[in-house]
């Protein structure tokens, strides 16, 4: 194994994978319909990611600078879900394979032109 996937948090891939997935399947029942809805959701999904204590202390596994560092958004963290929050959307809005408004609004068109 590769030692950068070793070191990987696999609990943030994990979180990521299921994001991708959660997203296109909301866009496709209708639940996104345009950029408002897409980050109101995409928001509201990290929110629910965060609740747990436990949830928390495994996104922030090898990222405990989210701790105590201020984040360009969203300031200083107060507590460790503040914290978990500011790490998985960093980690989600990084990757590049997470969807954008900009590929489902390309896909509504096309969906909407045949």
């Amino acid at each position: 194994m590769e030692l950068h996937l070793a070191l990987e948090n696999k609990h943030l891939r994990n979180l990521h994978e299921n994001f991708r997935d959660e997203m296109w399947i909301a866009f496709h029942d209708g639940e996104i319909n345009s950029q408002d809805d897409f980050y109101d959701h995409f928001h509201q999904w990290i929110d629910n990611a965060v609740i747990y204590t436990s949830d928390c202390e495994e996104i922030l596994k090898g990222n405990s600078e989210y701790s105590y560092e201020e984040h360009d958004v969203y300031g200083r963290p107060e507590n460790v879900s503040q914290a978990a929050f500011a790490c998985l959307y960093d980690y989600i809005m990084d990757h590049s394979d997470t969807p954008s408004w900009d590929e489902m609004e390309t896909t509504l068109n096309e969906l909407n032109t045949k």
